[in-house]
This record gives structure tokens, sequence and C-alpha cells, in this order.
């Protein structure tokens, strides 16, 4: 999604001229103001788009990103304090997974007992409304004009529609977090002290600084790429909007960085500063080109509904680790493996699968891998052969492809 859409229709329409209601003479002004009871054509438009795409996050297939968030909020539901990796059954050390925002889900999860992919379908109607409050906030600090944000509303759309089940939940928490970070940031900076004040007060408060490096922070966690636009957009709004002298200001700005960089460094599931994010690994498994683009928009409820959470299931269709993680079963090798996993363990893990759906591989060997990652299920192409140990439970029709049932070894 990109980061400073918001941003740059607003500055542009700022500059624009302001409507012939705020030069024209009192009655005039008061006879172009819409009546009070009429809601905004932003609030009225706005939230029609929130209705709608609320409604489709429940029906977009659980792949790709929202497969991912649904894991992470079914491993903090298991354990707060220290979950799994998403997609594999290890202790997570370092996973840039589990963010703020992911706690939070895991929280409602815990609270809620919702299933990971029920707390996600909400989560992303609570990530639209906050971008969209925030771009109302922030075209009203840049212009007068109610129909700038309502322009914003278009390109919105467009993006998810494109393909909503690849929309970036984290990524949407952070930019509107950013949103709401500029508009509150803008505010401040141009505050000006009132007429008369005996003692005028110096902008940013100390509170107001603490409460700007904090939600830095927080998108830092979330998404660094975000965080580095939020930092230039703060940087440039004290610039150009402060309306006071900057000098004595400036010890509390860099007040405002010191606690964000404090919250991203001292967070306890990772620090924020070094984390790395998951690699595209050469090694890892990924789905057969043919049939990969059929499985994307598979919902995989035939198998789901078999596989119990916690439990170990061997594929290489990209699109099933999701669907099969979203509902709490595990992988035993991620098509994208975190970046906090170790190199040796995902490479032995990538070949242990690609060696046991090897035609060749001798059932012995097939039998010791199982052994020793502890698989019992099996997601299989129609490409792929089926082992003499394995019992298949279902199909899909649309895919052709099979889950089985590995016997104990």
């Amino acid at each position: 999604m990109p980061l400073f859409s918001a941003a740059s229709a607003a500055s542009s329409a700022a500059a624009a001229d302001l409507p012939p209601a705020a030069t024209t003479g009192d009655g005039a002004e008061k006879a172009a103001r819409p009546p009070l009871w009429l809601p905004s054509p932003y609030l009225v438009l706005g939230g029609l788009l929130w209705a709608v795409l609320s409604a489709a996050a429940w029906q977009a297939p659980l792949c790709c990103e929202a497969g991912l968030q649904a894991a992470v909020v079914e491993r903090l539901r298991v354990n707060l304090l220290h979950p799994a990796f998403p997609m594999t059954d290890l202790p997570a050390v370092a996973s840039a997974h589990y963010s703020p925002y992911a706690l939070l889900q895991g929280l409602a999860a815990r609270a809620t007992e919702l299933s990971g992919p029920s707390v996600v379908a909400l989560a992303a109607s609570v990530n639209l409304l906050l971008l969209l409050t925030g771009i109302g906030r922030l075209t009203r600090l840049l212009t007068p004009n109610r129909w700038v944000p309502v322009l914003l509303l278009v390109p919105l759309g467009l993006i998810h529609w494109a393909d909503p089940a690849r929309w970036s939940a984290p990524t949407t928490f952070a930019v509107a977090v950013t949103l709401h970070l500029w508009a509150w940031t803008g505010r401040v900076a141009a505050r000006v002290a009132e007429r008369g004040d005996p003692a005028p007060r110096r902008s940013p408060r100390w509170f107001e600084a603490a409460g700007i490096g904090v939600l830095l922070g927080l998108v830092l966690l979330v998404h660094p790429q975000t965080a580095i636009g939020a930092a230039i957009g703060c940087l440039t709004l004290i610039v150009f909007r402060t309306r006071t002298r900057i000098r004595p200001a400036v010890g509390r700005w860099a007040f405002a960085g010191v606690c964000a960089v404090t919250v991203a460094a001292l967070w306890p599931y990772y620090n924020g500063l070094t984390a790395q994010r998951a690699p595209i690994d050469s090694l890892t498994t990924a789905p057969p080109a043919a049939e990969g683009a059929k499985a994307a928009g598979e919902p995989y409820a035939w198998a789901t509904a078999y596989v119990p959470r916690g439990e170990v299931v061997l594929t290489d269709s990209r699109p099933a680790m999701y669907a099969l993680a979203g509902h709490g079963a595990y992988v035993l090798a991620d098509a994208l493996p975190d970046a906090g996993l170790a190199t040796t363990e995902r490479r032995d893990r990538s070949r242990a699968v690609a060696a046991y759906l090897d035609k060749s591989t001798p059932q012995d060997r097939r039998d010791g891998i199982t052994a020793r990652y502890g698989v019992r299920w099996l997601l299989l192409t129609r490409n792929q052969q089926l082992p003499e140990n394995a019992t298949v439970l279902a199909f899909s029709p649309r895919t052709g492809e099979v889950l089985a049932r590995v016997a104990a070894g």
C-alpha cells in the first residue's frame, strides 16, 4: 500500500486557493455552509467503503499474509510469552512477527476465544477504521476542502480489490498509525501561545513528545519500512508548520526520537532496531507452477477440518502452508521461513520435504523423516506419489490435492 498517497494528495490540496465561502462575508459564508445535521461526504462514502471491505475480509481465502497473521495469533493464543514460530513447531527466537500489533491480536484471541482467522478478519475492520479516520484527520489539518479525503477513497478501494488475499494487515495498521501520528505532530507543531498568556508553554509539551515518540516506536516495531516514511513526514511537518521559534523546541522533539528508539529497543519479543525480516531463500520450497495459481484461492476447509491444532503437516504447496498454519497446525518447512530460524535448521527441513516427496526415496527413509519431525499429515498435489503407509482422508475436486494421514512410526 502506498505510504505517501494520503499526504501527497492532501499537501497539494493545501496549496490550492481556499473555497469562495472562506473569503466572502459572514452572511455568504453562513449560506454556503451545509446544515449541521448533514454528514460530510467523506463520512458517508468512507463509512460505506468500510462496511463493504469489512464484509469482504470474511470472504478472503486464508492464504499469504492473512494465513501468516492467523498463524501468529494461534501461537500467541497457546503461549503468550513464549510462542512458537508461526509456521514451524520450534520455540520462536527473536521472531519479528510478534510485534505489538500481533500481541494485541493474541490478547483479543485469548479474551474472546475466537480463532486466528476470525481475529484477523475482525482486525481488518479495525485497521480500516483507523486508516479512514487517519486520512480524515490529516486532510483536515492540511486543507478545509471536504472533498480531498473523498478522492483518496478511490485508490484505497482499488488497492484492496486488486488482491484482497494479499492485503497486508500489519502494513495497513502501520500506515494508519502513521497518518494519526502526522496529524498529531502537525497540530502540535503549529500551535502558538494564546495572547495574554504570561508564561507561554513551549510546543510540544513533554507528554506530547513522549506520546509521539511512542507511536513512532510502535510503527517501527510493526513495519520498519513504514517507520522511515513516518519519521520523514514528522520532520517535514515540524519544519514547515512550526509557527514559533524552532530552537527552543528542538530538545523536546529530540526527546520524542529517544522515546521511539527506546520503545523499539526494549520490546521483549525482539529488538526492533536489529530484527531481520524473513529472507527469500533459494532453498525454500515452493508450489508447482502449474498448480500454484489454481491453489492460491483455495480455502482448504476440506483439509483444515481434519488436522488438529499443533500437529505437523508435510507439504510443498505454499497456499496450503498458510491455510493450515492459520488454523493452528504446523508445517515441516515453510516456503518463506522466519529470519529467526537457524539457517541449518530451515535447510534441513526443506531438504527433508524434497526427499520425502521424491518418488525414488525408499519408504524407510520417509519413515525416518516423519519420525524425526513428528509428521502425521501429508497434503500432496495430484502429481505427487502417495506413500505406502498413508491413508487419504480428504481431497479437493478443484485442485486435485489430497490430505492423507501417516501411520505413526
